[in-house]
């Protein structure tokens, strides 16, 4: 649900994204930081009559700040990613703090990878609180330094923060990054996840017992990501070894990319079909045909649902499906599907036609067969 939002921007082409609950959350945490903006202030011993701007103007100054510095946590766990050959989908800012969505899993890299982001947080708070020393040696406006000062707690906390043990985050992938080696993704996601989850209960009850609205929410946000992290973790672990084929649905059309969606979507309806292979052929068009994409029933759906589809399959038709061999191993499509980025993965044949898809709810109604039947005992038992 936190990958969706108005891409605003790309850095080194990583889409950057700011989410609905951002725009809704800003105010308050506007209104914290000028809380925190004047409390530094006083500490200070700074008048309120040398302060020119009101402490809601720089609470929200400081604000977008903070988004600010954790866009570049974000992107610091982000470029060590990409220089260890990690694909990053996109950085989407919201309520809590950010999400960096990436194509894959790197288990050997995970604890670098985790541990630069907080430390680009606590590199901005030794950076902010230098300058802010510097602001003291010169005749400037207090108020700017009192700023400075709460940006650099600010981020400090932030850094601090994320490194508590607490799946999924920093911390948490730091930890499960360190027991790696010594006892297998499997035992060492366990392992993180359930110390994640005893975290997120402490900070749930700490937060009802202090009234500490957004700790609750933190909490709940741990919670509900290190369940999430070990019901995937437990799904790869299920379908290692099997081909991608063995769960694909091979319920697929085609459809033309100057036809109407609304003309689509009826005939998957009627015909009871997942999805359909585009053609940048028009009807009627005779041999050759080159397949440009997949479309499924969630983005026909999604698409109409808004009121104001476009006017051709093509321009509804996703760009960046992600695409798997019928013989693959299945557990590298469980990452596409989980990131929620993509409605499911297109099967090839040993060319580049599209043989079937593999959704989300084709992985669920397998895994509850064959954890009924106990197909997947080992490798290629079962029908």
């Amino acid at each position: 649900m936190f990958d969706r939002g108005l891409t605003v921007l790309k850095i080194r082409g990583i889409p950057i994204r700011l989410h609905i609950t951002l725009l809704i959350f800003l105010p308050y945490v506007a209104y914290v930081a000028a809380s925190q903006f004047s409390l530094v202030a006083a500490s200070l011993d700074i008048p309120p009559e040398a302060i020119r701007l009101p402490p809601l103007a720089w609470g929200a100054i400081l604000a977008v700040g903070l988004f600010v510095g954790v866009l570049a946590h974000e992107l610091a766990h982000s470029f060590v990613a990409l220089r260890n050959g990690v694909r990053v989908r996109s950085i989407t800012l919201m309520m809590l703090g950010g999400v960096s969505q990436m194509e894959r899993d790197d288990p050997e890299h995970e604890a670098w990878m985790a541990f630069a982001g907080p430390l680009m947080s606590f590199g901005i708070a030794l950076g902010s609180y230098g300058v802010y020393r510097l602001f003291t040696l010169f005749p400037a406006p207090a108020e700017v330094g009192a700023a400075l000062l709460a940006f650099a707690i600010t981020n400090a906390i932030i850094g601090a923060f994320n490194l508590l043990p607490a799946f999924p985050m920093d911390g948490g992938r730091v930890l499960r990054g360190l027991l790696l080696r010594r006892l297998g993704p499997v035992r060492a996601t366990r392992v993180a996840t359930a110390v994640g989850r005893g975290m997120a209960v402490a900070f749930g009850l700490f937060g009802l017992l202090t009234w500490n609205f957004i700790l609750v929410l933190i909490a709940a946000f741990v919670y509900m990501g290190a369940s999430a992290e070990q019901a995937r973790s437990s799904t790869r672990e299920l379908v290692r070894g099997f081909p991608v084929a063995r769960f694909m649905t091979d319920r697929l059309g085609d459809a033309y990319a100057d036809e109407s969606p609304r003309a689509v979507a009826e005939r998957l309806l009627r015909n009871n079909l997942v999805g359909a292979r585009v053609i940048d052929e028009p009807l009627g068009g005779g041999e050759g045909r080159r397949e440009i994409g997949v479309v499924t029933v969630w983005d026909l759906a999604r698409q109409l649902g808004r009121g104001a589809a476009p006017a051709t399959v093509g321009a509804v038709m996703p760009v960046d499906v992600p695409r798997a061999r019928a013989d693959e191993d299945a557990s590298r499509s469980i990452e596409a599907l989980a990131s929620g980025e993509a409605s499911a993965v297109a099967v090839l044949d040993g060319g580049e036609h599209v043989i079937g898809l593999v959704t989300p709810a084709e992985i669920q109604r397998a895994l509850a067969l064959a954890g009924a039947l106990g197909a997947f005992r080992t490798p290629g038992a079962g029908g």
